[in-house]
């Protein structure tokens, strides 16, 4: 059932051809994959690419410790090149036609165009009370508006000692902030106190729901103080945050969902989580549960992904399925064949909303998204040279309009989809 395709050696794709889009595809036997509309090999002279986005339906953004790159979604050529926006770990639409990435460092505007650098916010010093912000990785966004949370190092003034008494020595403490930043307006439309992380200090959230009055967010473990960690005995710790005031509305933590276990969350105020070996759903409003779904034998459920009335679950079973959101009837769970092992598939949908792709290790294997009919697989070939190194890197999908792009470290490869 699957396919292996040859990716060569340059920066130049195999099927483009005139700057031209490509053919219609043929007709592919079932099980194997459309032809792709064309391929993309990152230069073997650069590093592989860290992050890969996509900018308006139109530009593939590729970031590594080099630079950025922008490959023309509709042909697969290379557009531009930039040395000093390395790193980037989002692509956002920035308004009036910008592109934006977001690096560990700053907040950059560029051309899609030519990749030139319009504007640029740099995080030391551009956000007053904050100085030498350090940042950790993105919380999330939605539309122009983005999410993150920074920290400084502040001196704290010991206390004037008594009469007679000699002057304690000053401490160092840490302040940290949730910030919410639209890229459009470039302006910073408020900022938080929260409980700085573990040394050196910024919190790392993710976020968990984005609704339209709040949004809910979880802070990466690994960034979890030893009190913190302590007094949550393995839970996850979930706030809640107006979208308006970034007032704190609640903190929670929900059933048994663990500090890295699997949570995500919709618009009408359900969380989605691994309990165990199954999948539960919670009110984020009052904590309670509403349904659980068993899985199979320690199948530890990933990262759901809700679509309309229904929600897409993935587990380390390497099983895909779908059940209805409001009540947690299972609709159809069908496997990867995948070899089990390792983490559950990474699930992403189309843009026609039809095909469910689901990402591991080994494959791209697609699913109809309303019945669970197996459409095809996808294995990249890895390197040609004998002598070339292995490639280990798991598949990652980005949805496009009718297109998805596959990426397996430096390939890249472009399908229609419905």
């Amino acid at each position: 059932g699957g396919v292996a395709v040859s990716a060569f050696g340059s920066d130049e794709p195999a099927s483009a051809s005139d700057g031209k889009p490509a053919a219609a595809p043929r007709p592919t036997a079932p099980g194997r994959a459309p032809d792709p509309r064309w391929m993309y090999t990152h230069p073997a002279a650069a590093p592989a690419p860290l992050t890969a986005g996509v900018w308006q339906d139109e530009l593939l953004v590729l970031t590594d410790t080099d630079g950025a790159t922008a490959v023309d979604l509709r042909t697969g050529r290379k557009v531009w090149e930039r040395a000093d926006a390395a790193g980037a770990q989002e692509v956002l639409a920035g308004g009036k036609g910008l592109c934006v990435l977001v690096s560990p460092t700053e907040f950059l505007w560029l051309s899609p165009e030519d990749g030139r650098i319009e504007h640029r916010v740099r995080f030391a010093d551009q956000f007053a009370g904050v100085p030498d912000m350090k940042v950790a990785p993105l919380t999330g966004s939605s539309g122009s508006v983005l999410w993150f949370t920074g920290s400084h190092t502040v001196t704290v003034k010991a206390p004037k000692p008594k009469k007679g008494k000699k002057r304690g020595k000053d401490t160092k403490a840490v302040k940290a902030y949730f910030f919410a930043y639209d890229v459009v307006l470039r302006k910073e439309l408020w900022r938080v106190a929260v409980p700085a992380g573990r040394a050196p200090g910024t919190p790392a959230y993710r976020i968990t729901a984005v609704r339209d009055a709040d949004l809910v967010v979880r802070q990466d473990a690994g960034t979890l103080t030893a009190a913190d960690a302590s007094a949550g005995k393995g839970k996850a710790l979930f706030r809640c945050f107006d979208r308006d005031t970034g007032k704190l509305l609640w903190s929670r933590r929900f059933g048994t969902v663990a500090e890295a276990g699997a949570a995500v969350g919709d618009g009408e105020g359900r969380l989605y989580g691994a309990v165990g070996d199954d999948l539960q759903a919670f009110e984020t409003g009052t904590g309670k549960p509403v349904w659980t779904l068993n899985g199979t034998a320690s199948s530890v459920f990933g990262p759901s992904l809700p679509a309309g009335t229904l929600l897409h679950t993935t587990n380390r079973n390497q099983e895909v399925g779908a059940v209805e959101r409001a009540t947690g009837k299972l609709l159809w769970r069908r496997s990867t064949e995948v070899p089990l092992g390792g983490d559950a598939p990474a699930l992403t949908l189309s843009g026609g909303g039809r095909t469910l792709l689901a990402a591991d290790v080994s494959q791209v294997t697609a699913f109809a998204a309303a019945d669970g009919r197996r459409l095809w697989k996808f294995q990249d070939i890895g390197a040609q040279d004998p002598k070339g190194a292995k490639v280990s890197a798991p598949y990652r999908v980005l949805a496009a309009g009718s297109t998805v792009v596959v990426q397996r470290e430096r390939a890249f490869y472009a399908f229609p989809v419905k």
